[in-house]
C-alpha cells in the first residue's frame, strides 16, 4: 500500500500543485504525508516544504515539487 499511496502524492503534485497534510488525509486518505515525501525524496524527486501560518496562529507545511528551470 506504500507504493500506491507514494503515487497517488506524487500524481498530485506534478498535476495539481502544492499539497497540505490536510488535504493528503482529506483527499488522497494518507495520514503520513510527510513519510511518503521522504519516500519520493529518496527516490530523486525535489520537493520542497514552505511553512504557513493560519490567523489563529497555527503552522503547516505545504510540499511542492520543485520544477527544474
Amino acid at each position: 500500500m506504500k507504493k500506491i499511496q507514494k503515487d497517488r502524492v506524487l500524481d498530485w503534485l506534478e498535476n495539481k500543485g502544492p499539497l497540505t497534510v490536510r488535504e493528503a488525509m482529506t483527499e488522497l486518505n494518507i495520514n503520513s504525508l510527510p513519510a511518503r515525501i521522504m519516500d519520493l525524496r529518496r527516490d530523486g524527486y525535489a520537493i520542497s516544504r514552505t511553512w504557513k501560518v493560519t490567523n489563529a496562529g497555527t503552522k503547516y507545511g505545504v510540499y511542492e515539487l520543485v520544477k527544474e528551470a
